[in-house]
């Protein structure tokens, strides 16, 4: 992201390279003068994937604080707290002095005006929704904190190896997968959600795809009767992966069942991937998709 000087207006949004991600993010500054090229020493992150991502690029020492649900890694567990994902504590991040505040889609717009009255910039990032995407904000946030070549170093070599695996699943017999990632409601991942990368890199057909929302049923999943059903369930522990799994095994009909074929994945890297640790789940799912592959990517 390209930096002009801020003035008391608002800035602009502006589209990230609609060729590879539909990212868009708002970096928001109101009230005094700001440098040119003001330097950020002191950023705060509301979301765990912006924290992981800013230990990622070797940022840490100017994270000043995340939230109570950024624990990866297990450093960011020590960082000052300012509330959840959806609620922070706005008196206690303008008590901090940010540079930046990264906010999150799930952050909320009132509480970020607040910060920005009080002239504290907010970046905004969306969720991405695409592998390509996570490698976008891998970059923007690795040029923001002036580690943009590290951040370029790690995105090329994630953007390698996973178009190796997506070369090499290209023509490969695509199982059927169903992927639970919520528990009441059931839920799944559509198009609209990173987690579906892992079935179309891995060389697999995703049920849910084409849902309008990533609410689904069991009743839909026993109709659409798929050979491959993953377990990654988000805010929950492994055990309850396992329960989960269980539940499955009581539907004998299920050709996941049969075959045995029902999985429990690690729901802190399926769920929160940055551009490494994606192929790095990745390589975990690859075997559970197609078994009949000895599988040695580098």
């Amino acid at each position: 992201m390209n930096k002009r000087p801020l003035s008391r207006c608002t800035l602009n949004r502006c589209a990230l390279n609609r060729r590879i991600c539909l990212l868009v993010v708002a970096l928001v500054s109101m009230g005094a003068q700001v440098s040119a090229t003001p330097a950020v020493h002191r950023v705060i992150s509301l979301s765990p994937i912006v924290t992981e991502t800013i230990y990622l690029v070797g940022g840490q020492d100017r994270l000043v604080a995340d939230t109570t649900y950024c624990n990866t890694p297990k450093a960011a567990q020590f960082k000052e707290k300012i509330g959840s994902v959806t609620q922070m504590n706005v008196e206690k991040i303008i008590r901090l002095k940010p540079d930046l505040v990264i906010a999150s889609a799930l952050s909320r717009e009132k509480q970020l005006k607040i910060l920005e009255g009080q002239s504290i910039p907010i970046l905004r990032a969306q969720n991405p929704k695409t592998f390509e995407q996570m490698c976008e904000m891998t970059l923007m946030i690795g040029k923001t904190l002036d580690r943009e070549q590290a951040a370029r170093i790690i995105v090329d070599k994630a953007q390698k190896q996973a178009g190796r695996i997506l070369e090499q699943t290209r023509n490969l017999a695509k199982p059927r997968v169903f992927l639970q990632i919520g528990l009441k409601p059931l839920h799944s991942a559509n198009r609209e959600m990173f987690i579906n990368e892992y079935i179309r890199y891995g060389g697999g057909i995703n049920i849910a795809e084409n849902e309008s929302s990533g609410i689904y049923s069991r009743e839909k999943v026993i109709r659409e009767n798929p050979g491959v059903i993953l377990i990654a369930t988000m805010g929950s522990s492994k055990g309850a992966g396992q329960l989960e799994r269980q539940k499955w095994m009581g539907f004998k009909s299920l050709d996941a069942v049969k075959n045995n074929r029902v999985y429990v994945l690690d729901p802190e890297m399926i769920c929160s991937p940055t551009p490494d640790t994606f192929v790095e789940g990745l390589r975990g799912v690859l075997p559970l998709l197609h078994p009949e592959i000895s599988w040695g990517i580098q």
